[in-house]
């Protein structure tokens, strides 16, 4: 930790809205791009509420948002600098088409290795896929603590630890975790919502898109050739016959 404070990565993922119609391509393996919309997956959006609250709390606090995504989904990302994160990267080129969440957990390990960080937070699943793998993939190849599932962070007075709510049936249980770590957001407290000068802020503000040159990592390790799982088709759901 930084002597002005924390420095905390939320990861996100810009997800398509599932209440937007979609259309598959031929050959049942990729999406038509033009059906799409991007939306910031629910819970990473928990996420980043939650390293905002950390920074109300602690002066000197950063935020800053990190997303493998495509360029597409940019206006995602800056809806993140509009509610108050400090910065943003974006992890885009052709060749990490079709990572799966090991790729993804692997692309972002790299790009973390870059850098300094006491906290990484993000959404404990993906809205669209219902993966919830890239977190804990990515802790462990990080050799990093976790905690899966939390409802909320609490800035320990011993700034190498932090304090975490986690909700099992029926309690809620109050655990301690040593920093650097990476905690995985279910829900969380209310959002705030971007204010006129955020806005302005998010549109002025250049995002840097890094490849794999950029984060050092080969081509073999991203894309479909570093991924562990492979898509054989997209079937749309089958019709219900009313009763």
């Amino acid at each position: 930790m930084s002597a002005k404070g924390p420095e905390i990565v939320v990861l996100i993922a810009p997800v398509h809205d599932c209440l937007n119609p979609v259309k598959i391509e031929p050959g049942g393996k990729k999406i038509d791009p033009s059906s799409l919309r991007w939306i910031l997956n629910p819970s990473d959006a928990f996420a980043l509420e939650e390293a905002l609250r950390v920074r109300d709390v602690i002066a000197g606090t950063r935020v800053s948002v990190m997303a493998v995504a495509p360029s597409d989904s940019e206006e995602v990302v800056r809806e993140c600098l509009a509610v108050g994160a400090d910065e943003a990267v974006r992890i885009w080129e052709d060749r990490m088409e079709g990572s799966d969440s090991y790729a993804t957990a692997t692309v972002l390990a790299a790009a973390l290795g870059k850098q300094s960080f006491d906290l990484i937070l993000s959404g404990w699943r993906r809205a669209d896929l219902e993966n919830g793998q890239v977190g804990p993939a990515l802790a462990e190849i990080l050799g990093l603590p976790q905690v899966t599932g939390a409802r909320k962070v609490v800035p320990a007075e011993n700034d190498t630890r932090i304090r975490v709510h986690k909700r099992v049936p029926g309690y809620l249980t109050k655990l301690a975790c040593p920093l650097p770590a990476l905690v995985t957001m279910e829900k969380g407290q209310v959002l705030r919502y971007p204010s006129l000068a955020g806005r302005h802020r998010a549109v002025r503000t250049e995002i840097p898109c890094l490849g794999l040159d950029a984060i050092g990592l080969r081509e073999e390790n991203a894309g479909v050739s570093g991924s562990t799982t492979r898509l054989e088709r997209f079937t749309p759901p089958k019709p219900t016959r009313r009763s």
